[in-house]
């Protein structure tokens, strides 16, 4: 696939808990769009509790940082519950964290659980994160259209003072992709339907670009977007559908 979106976030469902929190960055920050609200802990290493209320399908976790730190974590790793004791717990993946695109990703084998732990150690004398994503991937199937493009847009904006000296906007860059989906069917397009009701043009969600034959970095064209506009639909024939999309990085 070339356009994958990960939409059925489970963490907005969650009871949420923490092992430590900074008071002026509570855990509930991560809930928060903003990339710049982040939670941070009290320590080197810290753990947050997901309670999903009931045993969910889960296959993917999505990472992105503050855009302005980078990566406030050096390892992190989830495990899994069917109850909140993890003196053993039942299943565990290591995330691959990429410091030169400030995220983590990572795809896995289905797992069927209750609660989710993320476990982080950090360099820093605290742990933080900004949002991130637990949960399953929309499974289309087939019908992608590979015609997609990314593109920077140069958000810093540059001042020189009466020495010569320049300063610029640390956050700089900011990611819109232009994609589609082709010849869907009816099922296929209900399940598009649904993230774009969901979300609409106010609520981020994740996508990742590529697969690991097309690039050798799939991070540098992933991350967490808001729908640009509303997407275009078209009918080419019977019981298919066409839909194009932009997405804009959420900063």
């Amino acid at each position: 696939m070339s356009v994958q979106i990960y939409s059925d976030n489970f963490i907005y469902q969650s009871i949420i808990a923490a092992s430590s929190e900074n008071a002026q960055f509570p855990v509930s920050n991560i809930l928060d769009p903003r990339r710049s609200k982040v939670y941070r802990s009290t320590s080197s290493s810290a753990s947050i509790v997901f309670d999903f209320g009931e045993t969910s399908q889960v296959d993917s976790f999505f990472l992105v940082s503050d855009k302005r730190n980078g990566l406030g974590v050096h390892t992190l790793t989830l495990e899994f519950s069917h109850t909140n004791v993890w003196s053993s717990p039942a299943a565990s993946e290591v995330i691959t964290l990429d410091p030169s695109y400030n995220a983590g990703f990572k795809e896995f084998p289905v797992k069927e659980y209750r609660f989710c732990r993320v476990v982080m150690t950090s360099t820093l004398p605290y742990c933080e994160i900004a949002n991130i994503f637990i949960g399953k991937k929309l499974d289309l199937g087939r019908s992608i259209n590979f015609n997609w493009s990314v593109k920077d847009n140069e958000l810093s904006r540059k001042q020189v003072n009466r020495y010569g000296q320049i300063f610029s906007d640390i956050v700089g860059k900011q990611r819109t992709i232009n994609a589609g989906f082709s010849l869907l069917d009816k099922d296929q397009l209900d399940k598009i339907n649904s993230v774009i009701d969901f979300y609409g043009e106010t609520k981020p969600f994740f996508v990742r670009i590529g697969c690991e034959n097309m690039v050798n970095n799939q991070l540098r064209f992933s991350g967490m977007f808001y729908f640009n506009d509303v997407p275009q639909i078209s009918n080419p024939f019977f019981n298919r559908y066409n839909l194009s999309f932009s997405l804009i990085e959420a900063t």
